[in-house]
Protein backbone atom coordinates (compact mmCIF):
# COMPACT_ATOMS: atom_id res chain seq x y z
CA UNK A 1 0.00 0.00 0.00
CA UNK A 2 2.00 2.64 -1.11
CA UNK A 3 -0.74 5.38 -1.90
CA UNK A 4 -1.45 7.83 0.26
CA UNK A 5 -4.63 9.48 -1.57
CA UNK A 6 -7.60 7.42 -1.89
CA UNK A 7 -10.22 9.24 -4.01
CA UNK A 8 -13.68 8.24 -2.87
CA UNK A 9 -16.33 8.51 -5.90
CA UNK A 10 -19.53 10.52 -6.08
CA UNK A 11 -21.05 10.48 -9.30
CA UNK A 12 -24.33 12.65 -8.32
CA UNK A 13 -21.60 15.57 -8.25
CA UNK A 14 -21.53 15.47 -12.08
CA UNK A 15 -24.82 16.22 -14.60
CA UNK A 16 -24.15 12.69 -16.28
CA UNK A 17 -21.84 9.43 -15.92
CA UNK A 18 -20.13 10.26 -19.27
CA UNK A 19 -19.12 13.39 -16.66
CA UNK A 20 -18.29 11.47 -13.75
CA UNK A 21 -16.00 8.59 -15.36
CA UNK A 22 -14.18 11.33 -17.27
CA UNK A 23 -13.21 13.08 -13.93
CA UNK A 24 -12.31 9.95 -12.41
CA UNK A 25 -9.64 9.46 -15.13
CA UNK A 26 -8.43 13.00 -15.01
CA UNK A 27 -7.81 12.40 -11.77
CA UNK A 28 -6.34 8.77 -11.72
CA UNK A 29 -4.46 9.93 -14.61
CA UNK A 30 -2.83 13.08 -12.99
CA UNK A 31 -1.42 10.74 -9.94
CA UNK A 32 -4.25 8.94 -7.60
CA UNK A 33 -3.31 5.30 -7.65
CA UNK A 34 -6.32 4.11 -5.81
CA UNK A 35 -9.90 4.64 -6.26
CA UNK A 36 -13.42 3.44 -4.47
CA UNK A 37 -16.79 3.11 -6.34
CA UNK A 38 -19.29 3.96 -3.87
CA UNK A 39 -22.86 4.43 -5.32
CA UNK A 40 -24.94 2.96 -3.55
CA UNK A 41 -28.47 3.56 -4.83
CA UNK A 42 -27.55 1.75 -7.76
CA UNK A 43 -29.00 -1.46 -8.26
CA UNK A 44 -26.44 -4.94 -8.65
CA UNK A 45 -27.03 -4.90 -12.51
CA UNK A 46 -26.14 -1.16 -12.88
CA UNK A 47 -23.14 -0.83 -10.22
CA UNK A 48 -21.95 -3.72 -12.42
CA UNK A 49 -21.89 -2.39 -15.87
CA UNK A 50 -20.36 1.15 -14.00
CA UNK A 51 -17.84 -0.71 -12.05
CA UNK A 52 -16.66 -2.23 -15.24
CA UNK A 53 -16.13 0.60 -17.01
CA UNK A 54 -14.27 2.25 -13.98
CA UNK A 55 -12.12 -0.69 -13.93
CA UNK A 56 -10.97 -0.23 -17.33
CA UNK A 57 -10.32 3.52 -16.29
CA UNK A 58 -8.01 2.12 -13.34
CA UNK A 59 -6.52 -0.24 -15.53
CA UNK A 60 -5.31 2.30 -18.22
CA UNK A 61 -3.96 4.39 -15.14
CA UNK A 62 -2.31 1.60 -13.42
CA UNK A 63 -4.78 2.57 -10.37
CA UNK A 64 -6.19 0.10 -7.78
CA UNK A 65 -9.71 -0.39 -7.98
CA UNK A 66 -12.17 -0.41 -4.88
CA UNK A 67 -15.56 -2.08 -4.65
CA UNK A 68 -17.90 -0.41 -1.35
CA UNK A 69 -19.53 -3.17 0.32
CA UNK A 70 -20.55 -4.90 -3.15
CA UNK A 71 -18.01 -8.17 -2.33
CA UNK A 72 -19.91 -10.13 -5.72
CA UNK A 73 -19.70 -7.12 -8.05
CA UNK A 74 -15.64 -6.49 -6.46
CA UNK A 75 -15.38 -10.63 -7.53
CA UNK A 76 -17.39 -9.80 -10.86
CA UNK A 77 -15.20 -6.77 -12.62
CA UNK A 78 -11.97 -8.33 -10.34
CA UNK A 79 -11.44 -5.76 -8.25
CA UNK A 80 -8.27 -5.17 -6.45
CA UNK A 81 -10.28 -4.50 -3.19
CA UNK A 82 -13.57 -3.94 -1.21
CA UNK A 83 -14.18 -1.30 1.19
CA UNK A 84 -16.68 -2.30 3.85
CA UNK A 85 -19.15 0.36 5.57
CA UNK A 86 -19.87 -0.54 9.37
CA UNK A 87 -23.30 -2.30 8.20
CA UNK A 88 -21.59 -4.70 5.66
CA UNK A 89 -19.95 -7.76 5.88
CA UNK A 90 -17.42 -7.86 8.81
CA UNK A 91 -14.18 -7.64 7.63
CA UNK A 92 -13.12 -11.11 9.16
CA UNK A 93 -15.57 -12.57 7.25
CA UNK A 94 -13.69 -11.67 4.15
CA UNK A 95 -10.84 -12.21 5.28
CA UNK A 96 -11.26 -15.97 6.31
CA UNK A 97 -13.47 -16.53 3.35
CA UNK A 98 -11.43 -15.05 0.40
CA UNK A 99 -7.95 -14.54 2.58
CA UNK A 100 -5.93 -12.80 0.76
CA UNK A 101 -7.69 -11.99 -2.48
CA UNK A 102 -9.06 -8.85 -1.73
CA UNK A 103 -7.16 -5.40 -0.29
CA UNK A 104 -9.67 -4.91 2.59
CA UNK A 105 -10.61 -1.52 3.98
CA UNK A 106 -13.62 -0.54 6.70
CA UNK A 107 -15.17 2.56 7.48
CA UNK A 108 -14.97 3.32 11.27
CA UNK A 109 -16.42 6.40 13.48
CA UNK A 110 -15.01 5.36 17.17
CA UNK A 111 -12.30 4.12 18.31
CA UNK A 112 -14.02 1.46 19.06
CA UNK A 113 -15.39 0.16 15.57
CA UNK A 114 -11.18 1.20 14.65
CA UNK A 115 -10.17 -1.26 17.04
CA UNK A 116 -11.89 -3.72 15.70
CA UNK A 117 -11.86 -3.46 12.43
CA UNK A 118 -7.82 -3.17 12.22
CA UNK A 119 -7.69 -6.70 13.09
CA UNK A 120 -8.46 -7.77 10.05
CA UNK A 121 -8.16 -4.45 7.68
CA UNK A 122 -5.34 -3.51 5.75
CA UNK A 123 -6.52 -0.04 6.23
CA UNK A 124 -9.32 1.90 7.88
CA UNK A 125 -10.95 5.06 6.90
CA UNK A 126 -11.80 6.99 10.30
CA UNK A 127 -14.32 9.94 9.72
CA UNK A 128 -15.24 12.64 9.82
CA UNK A 129 -12.43 14.77 10.85
CA UNK A 130 -13.42 18.07 9.59
CA UNK A 131 -17.38 19.28 8.66
CA UNK A 132 -18.42 17.80 5.79
CA UNK A 133 -22.31 17.60 4.53
CA UNK A 134 -21.89 13.76 3.52
CA UNK A 135 -20.35 12.88 7.30
CA UNK A 136 -23.25 14.57 9.17
CA UNK A 137 -25.22 11.32 9.58
CA UNK A 138 -22.06 10.51 11.64
CA UNK A 139 -22.79 13.34 14.02
CA UNK A 140 -19.77 16.42 14.95
CA UNK A 141 -16.22 16.44 13.40
CA UNK A 142 -14.24 14.01 14.93
CA UNK A 143 -11.24 16.65 14.90
CA UNK A 144 -7.51 15.85 14.61
CA UNK A 145 -6.40 15.28 18.72
CA UNK A 146 -9.09 11.92 17.88
CA UNK A 147 -7.34 10.98 14.36
CA UNK A 148 -4.29 10.71 16.40
CA UNK A 149 -5.69 8.88 19.16
CA UNK A 150 -6.91 6.16 16.75
CA UNK A 151 -3.76 6.07 14.55
CA UNK A 152 -1.96 5.27 18.07
CA UNK A 153 -4.58 2.44 18.90
CA UNK A 154 -4.77 0.18 15.72
CA UNK A 155 -3.00 -2.65 13.97
CA UNK A 156 -3.19 -0.97 10.61
CA UNK A 157 -3.02 1.99 8.12
CA UNK A 158 -5.68 4.69 8.76
CA UNK A 159 -6.79 7.26 6.43
CA UNK A 160 -8.29 10.37 7.49
CA UNK A 161 -11.32 11.29 5.84
CA UNK A 162 -14.05 14.54 5.78
CA UNK A 163 -13.80 17.36 5.03
CA UNK A 164 -10.28 17.71 4.06
CA UNK A 165 -9.38 20.20 1.62
CA UNK A 166 -5.84 21.89 0.65
CA UNK A 167 -6.55 24.25 2.66
CA UNK A 168 -6.61 21.72 6.16
CA UNK A 169 -5.02 18.77 5.21
CA UNK A 170 -1.72 20.14 6.73
CA UNK A 171 -3.09 19.65 10.00
CA UNK A 172 -3.78 15.39 9.78
CA UNK A 173 -0.84 14.61 7.87
CA UNK A 174 1.19 13.80 11.53
CA UNK A 175 -0.99 11.45 12.52
CA UNK A 176 -2.89 9.42 9.41
CA UNK A 177 -1.08 7.26 6.70
CA UNK A 178 -3.17 8.48 3.86
CA UNK A 179 -5.74 11.07 2.88
CA UNK A 180 -9.13 9.95 1.54
CA UNK A 181 -11.60 12.19 -0.28
CA UNK A 182 -14.65 13.31 -2.35
CA UNK A 183 -15.43 16.30 -2.65
CA UNK A 184 -11.68 17.55 -1.80
CA UNK A 185 -10.79 16.65 -5.49
CA UNK A 186 -14.01 15.46 -7.51
CA UNK A 187 -15.98 18.44 -6.74
CA UNK A 188 -12.90 21.37 -8.13
CA UNK A 189 -13.18 22.83 -11.26
CA UNK A 190 -9.86 21.88 -11.96
CA UNK A 191 -9.24 18.11 -10.99
CA UNK A 192 -5.64 17.44 -12.81
CA UNK A 193 -4.09 20.86 -11.01
CA UNK A 194 -5.67 19.85 -7.34
CA UNK A 195 -5.01 16.44 -7.09
CA UNK A 196 -0.91 17.43 -8.06
CA UNK A 197 -1.00 20.00 -5.69
CA UNK A 198 -1.86 17.18 -3.10
CA UNK A 199 0.55 15.22 -4.77
CA UNK A 200 3.01 17.78 -4.93
CA UNK A 201 2.90 18.61 -0.90
CA UNK A 202 2.46 14.94 0.33
CA UNK A 203 5.66 14.10 -1.06
CA UNK A 204 7.04 11.90 1.84
CA UNK A 205 5.53 13.58 4.62
CA UNK A 206 3.31 10.64 4.99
Amino acid sequence: MKYKLYLIGDRKLFPNEEAFLNAVDVALSAGISAFQLREKDLTAKELYYLAKKVREITRKNDALLFINDRIDIALAVDADGVHLPQSGFPAHIVRKVWNNRFIIGVSTHSIEEARESSEWADFITFSPIFYTPSKEIYGKPQGVEKLKEIRNSVKCKVFALGGINLNNFHEVIPYCDGIAMISGILSKKNIEETVKKFNDILGDSL
